[in-house]
């Protein structure tokens, strides 16, 4: 039995005879080790002791294992003890952070042996020697008999394997001892290329691809190694401490030092990590919010969260780094690579069985218009087929949803949705985006979404239930997005223009929807929920200074207006919050399309125009089930009005008095920017001679130069609506309806009555915007 009396003794009990495995990486190490171990050992001198030098913590290194080999052959009842050394950095704890002279020559964690020297002759605390937990041979190799690692009929190689199973034992149970010491931030896997090698079931796969492909065994174990390589990070505490610094550079450069965060959440969070195999998905809208979780984790002595990224990201100098902070660099094609297929799947399958959790942006892009994109099912598939095929079960996909006051990427977005191309990343262009940041951009929101729980993982060839994991994971990210200042005032500055709103109409707007989102338990950001005007007034300051949206102080009112060539980057940040105005939206436009309809009944108008809507916009946005849908649009119409049955039921004055209680109406601001855009699409499609067709990349570049006639011609009434984004989802919109293929009399004649619908649609998006604003000038005449 191990005991602990203080920093520096450790006695064991009994008279069994011990190994004492010392993890040392130097002489220096290893005569610590020594004289501790001596005194650990000083109460029974008969006692038989035998110490074997590897320097388990650095896998970098070859080990020998013969005499730890010839050691376990000793009696059953042998204790085998590994121990190590612990160094300490003064105030580390306090301030978590590395100073640069720590630095200069390497981790002070794992000093070398003249730095070592050195740092003993100044303060010997700073070593401390401990123990991880023992075990006797006979035990241990009583669990190895009964695994499948034990599968060889040759001694040999069966001896070979129970060594490598105690030497990987010895080093989880000293970093166990040491997490204990240095925080459970460091927790990281070790030894896992060999643990994917000691694993039958991958041995057997790889067998198979052998047989199957004609290929050597031989060679495909080479080229296995080699993928390990490139995949396989191998966290180190120096990089891990590196890359939270640098996560925390980056995240302050702007924005609030800390991050906006419910300290109930970050505890659920931390609860979720360590109890079950989970994968930590994050929106994308900058190449900052996939560093919040991660940020959050460390800072919150969490497990290590590996990241996934594309090997475009592994940048020389910065990939180091990165795979030495828990990195995982995945090719961008590896469809015909079954043998890179395999080793990545067995490689998840170890990082969730061990319960290390791991994060990726679950939309595979950064959003280029605000909301959330379709979810990429690459990495999700290969997730599932790895628990699928090892077993694993209980698998957490947990929604993080990351907002931000401003977005310094935004620009570029615009810049690429109108033609431009996409600026590769390298070394120089990271350092170029690192300055860019240092202009203030308010504050970063993290709020973390219902896990998406998957009990017994599906096919990965099931696309259905693939599909269904990841509109869930979608649908619990918005659910938790929260409502952000700067997203209201884009949203109400956008659905007023061109004309301008005055402070007191700006404020009563900012009133009208915060409470209006509440009623719908809504998230709020910091200032919106605190309702302080001071704050609200200093946020507003933050933004004006931005540029993207502009106050005339010099008459008498004060008018806010957002810049026409300012309205795609506004639109950017509104359509960052337009999912919750949804349902909202869809109403008033039916109940337009109504009142305008007054032969036909209303409410068949009203019902069959939301299911026109939901099918014309259906690759913009997450809906619900159809009947789901239609409970959530009849519970909105509930809060709007009691009696909206008899309303819509009787019609004329009854159904006017309905839309009037919808003010202010909103169903321009959320649909005309994507209205507009699929209306260009129908332009180009249209114009169209018979025999002619347009691929979606040709249909799209096309639509790019006539967008830009439209917004000329004023067909159109912003830039916002020429979008690259939208232009693809107008294409797949029109083939959906049949209406983007060959062209003929038919699809012809289609597309100029689609065309039609959505220029009549606009027009009714015009009569909301109207309607809106002769309500606000209803309240300014009032005041006045």
């Amino acid at each position: 039995m191990l005991s602990e009396t203080n920093d520096t003794e450790l006695h064991l009990s009994g008279d069994m005879p011990v190994v004492l495995i010392l993890d040392a990486r130097h002489r220096i190490e290893e005569r610590l080790l020594q004289a501790w171990c001596a005194r650990m050992v000083a109460s029974a001198p008969a006692r038989q002791v035998h110490t074997v030098t590897l320097p388990i913590s650095d896998e970098r290194r070859g080990l020998d294992l013969q005499a730890l080999r010839e050691r376990l052959a000793a009696d059953p009842e042998t204790l085998v003890v590994p121990v190590r050394v612990f160094w300490r950095i003064p105030g580390f704890d306090q301030a978590r952070g590395l100073r640069l002279r720590q630095l200069l020559f390497g981790d002070p964690r794992a000093p070398g042996a003249l730095r070592a020297r050195w740092m003993l002759l100044r303060d010997r605390r700073r070593a401390f020697c401990f123990a991880g937990q023992p075990a006797t041979i006979g035990a241990m190799r009583e669990e190895f008999e009964s695994s499948e690692q034990a599968g060889s009929a040759d001694s040999a190689v069966r001896e070979d394997a129970f060594t490598q199973v105690v030497l990987r034992r010895a080093g989880l149970s000293l970093d166990i001892a040491e997490r204990g010491l240095r925080g459970t931030r460091y927790k990281v896997p070790k030894f896992v290329a060999e643990n994917l090698h000691a694993n039958p079931a991958f041995a057997e796969a790889v067998a198979a691809l052998s047989a199957q492909s004609g290929q050597p065994l031989a060679a495909l174990e080479g080229e296995a190694d080699k993928y390990m390589a490139e995949l396989i990070s191998r966290p180190r505490p120096l990089f891990i401490d590196l890359k939270a610094w640098l996560e925390r550079t980056l995240l302050s450069m702007g924005y609030d030092n800390d991050l906006s965060v419910d300290p109930a959440e970050v505890e659920r969070f931390r609860r979720i990590i360590r109890e079950k195999p989970t994968l930590v998905l994050f929106t994308h809208k900058t190449y900052l919010d996939g560093l919040a979780a991660t940020d959050i984790a460390y800072r919150n002595d969490m497990p290590l969260i590996h990241t996934f990224g594309g090997i475009n990201m592994a940048m020389p100098g910065l990939s180091t780094m990165m795979r030495g902070a828990g990195g995982i660099f995945i090719r961008r094609s590896f469809r015909d690579n079954p043998l890179y297929k395999l080793v990545l799947r067995f490689y998840i399958s170890y990082l969730l069985e061990k319960r290390f959790p791991m994060t990726w942006a679950f939309e595979g892009t950064r959003s280029r218009t605000g909301k959330l994109s379709p979810p990429r099912f690459g990495l999700l598939k290969y997730v599932i087929d790895s628990a699928h095929s090892n077993g694993v079960e209980d698998l957490h996909f947990l929604p993080v949803s990351t907002s931000f006051d401003l977005i310094r990427d935004v620009d570029d977005y615009v810049a690429e949705q109108s033609g431009a191309l996409k600026k590769p990343e390298s070394l120089g262009w990271f350092i170029g985006y690192m300055k860019s940041l240092r202009e203030p951009r308010g504050r970063i929101y993290v709020n973390f979404g219902e896990p998406v729980v998957v009990h017994k993982a599906p096919d990965p060839d099931d696309k259905l239930a693939l599909a269904k994991i990841a509109f869930e994971v979608a649908v619990n990210a918005n659910r938790v997005t929260p409502f952000t200042l700067n997203a209201l005032i884009c949203l109400i500055l956008l659905g007023s223009a061109p004309r301008g709103m005055t402070a007191g109409e700006l404020h009563t707007g900012i009133g009208y929807l915060v409470d209006w989102g509440r009623r719908r338990g809504i998230r709020m950001s910091d200032t919106l929920d605190q309702g302080a005007e001071g704050a609200v007034e200093q946020q507003i300051e933050t933004l004006l200074r931005s540029g993207l949206f502009n106050r005339y102080d010099q008459g008498s009112q004060v008018v806010y207006s957002v810049e026409p060539a300012k309205h795609p980057v506004a639109s950017y940040y509104r359509n960052t919050i337009i999912h919750h105005f949804l349902e909202r939206a869809i109403i008033e436009l039916s109940l337009l399309k109504a009142r305008e309809d007054y032969k036909s009944p209303a409410q068949a108008v009203f019902w069959a125009e939301t299911s026109r809507l939901r099918d014309l916009f259906k690759f913009e946005f997450f809906y619900p089930e159809k009947e789901e849908f239609r409970a959530n649009l009849e519970a909105e119409l509930r809060r709007i009005c009691e009696d909206w049955r008899e309303r819509l039921q009787q019609g004329g004055t009854r159904l006017h008095s309905l839309v009037a209680r919808c003010q202010p109406l909103v169903g321009h601001a959320v649909f005309l920017p994507l209205a507009e855009a699929y209306m260009i699409v129908l332009l180009v499609l249209s114009g169209l001679q018979p025999g002619e067709s347009l691929s979606q990349k040709d249909c799209v570049a096309k639509a790019i130069r006539e967008g830009r006639v439209a917004y000329l011609m004023r067909r159109v009434t912003s830039e916002a609506s020429i979008s690259r984004a939208l232009f693809e989802t107008g294409y797949q919109m029109a083939e959906h309806l049949g209406l983007a293929g060959a062209t003929d009399a038919r699809a012809l004649a289609g597309r100029k009555a689609l065309l039609r619908e959505f220029r009549d649609l606009l027009r009714r998006m015009e009569t909301s915007r109207i309607e809106g604003l002769r309500e606000a000038d209803k309240l300014f005449d009032e005041v006045e």
